[in-house]
C-alpha cells in the first residue's frame, strides 16, 4: 500500500532547557532538520511565548515542519508531517542530538493511504 502522508511524532524528554527557550536558535535547528530530509522550505513562522515556551513552523513544499517546546518541563513535541520520499531519520536523530534529549522517542505514522481504505466514516459533508 502507499500512504499519501508519513506522520512522525517525536516527544523529547530531558531536553537542554536553554535550547527550549529561543526561537531564532529553534528556528534554525528545524531549517536544518527540513535541509537534512530533502525538503524545500516556503515559509516559516516562529513564536516565543512569555514567561516562555516557543512555537514554530516551517512550511515546506512536501506539507509541514512543526515545534512546540515547554521549557518548564525540559520537553520538546516536534511533527513532520510529509509527502514524497523524505529522510526523516536524518532529521529526527539531529533534533534529538540538537535539543541534547536524554529521552528521545519516535512514532512513525502512515496517512491517507491511496491504494485501500478500510474503517468507519465518522463525518461526510452532505450533497448541496
Amino acid at each position: 500500500m502507499r500512504s499519501l502522508l508519513d506522520l512522525v511524532l517525536i516527544d523529547l524528554y530531558e531536553c537542554n532547557h536553554e535550547k527550549l527557550l529561543d526561537s531564532e536558535v529553534i528556528k534554525e535547528g528545524m531549517l536544518t532538520a527540513a535541509k537534512l530530509m530533502g525538503a524545500e522550505v516556503v515559509a516559516v513562522s516562529f513564536h516565543t511565548f512569555k514567561p516562555w515556551g516557543v512555537s514554530g513552523t516551517v512550511t515546506i513544499a512536501e506539507s509541514h515542519l512543526a515545534v512546540h517546546t515547554w521549557p518548564e518541563y525540559n520537553f520538546a513535541a516536534i511533527t513532520f508531517e510529509t509527502c514524497g520520499q523524505m529522510d526523516h531519520k536524518k532529521a529526527y536523530r539531529f533534533l534529538a542530538e540538537f535539543f541534547g534529549s536524554k529521552s528521545p522517542k519516535v512514532t512513525i505514522q502512515k496517512r491517507g493511504f491511496m491504494d485501500t481504505y478500510e474503517g468507519e466514516i465518522y463525518y461526510k459533508q452532505e450533497a448541496g
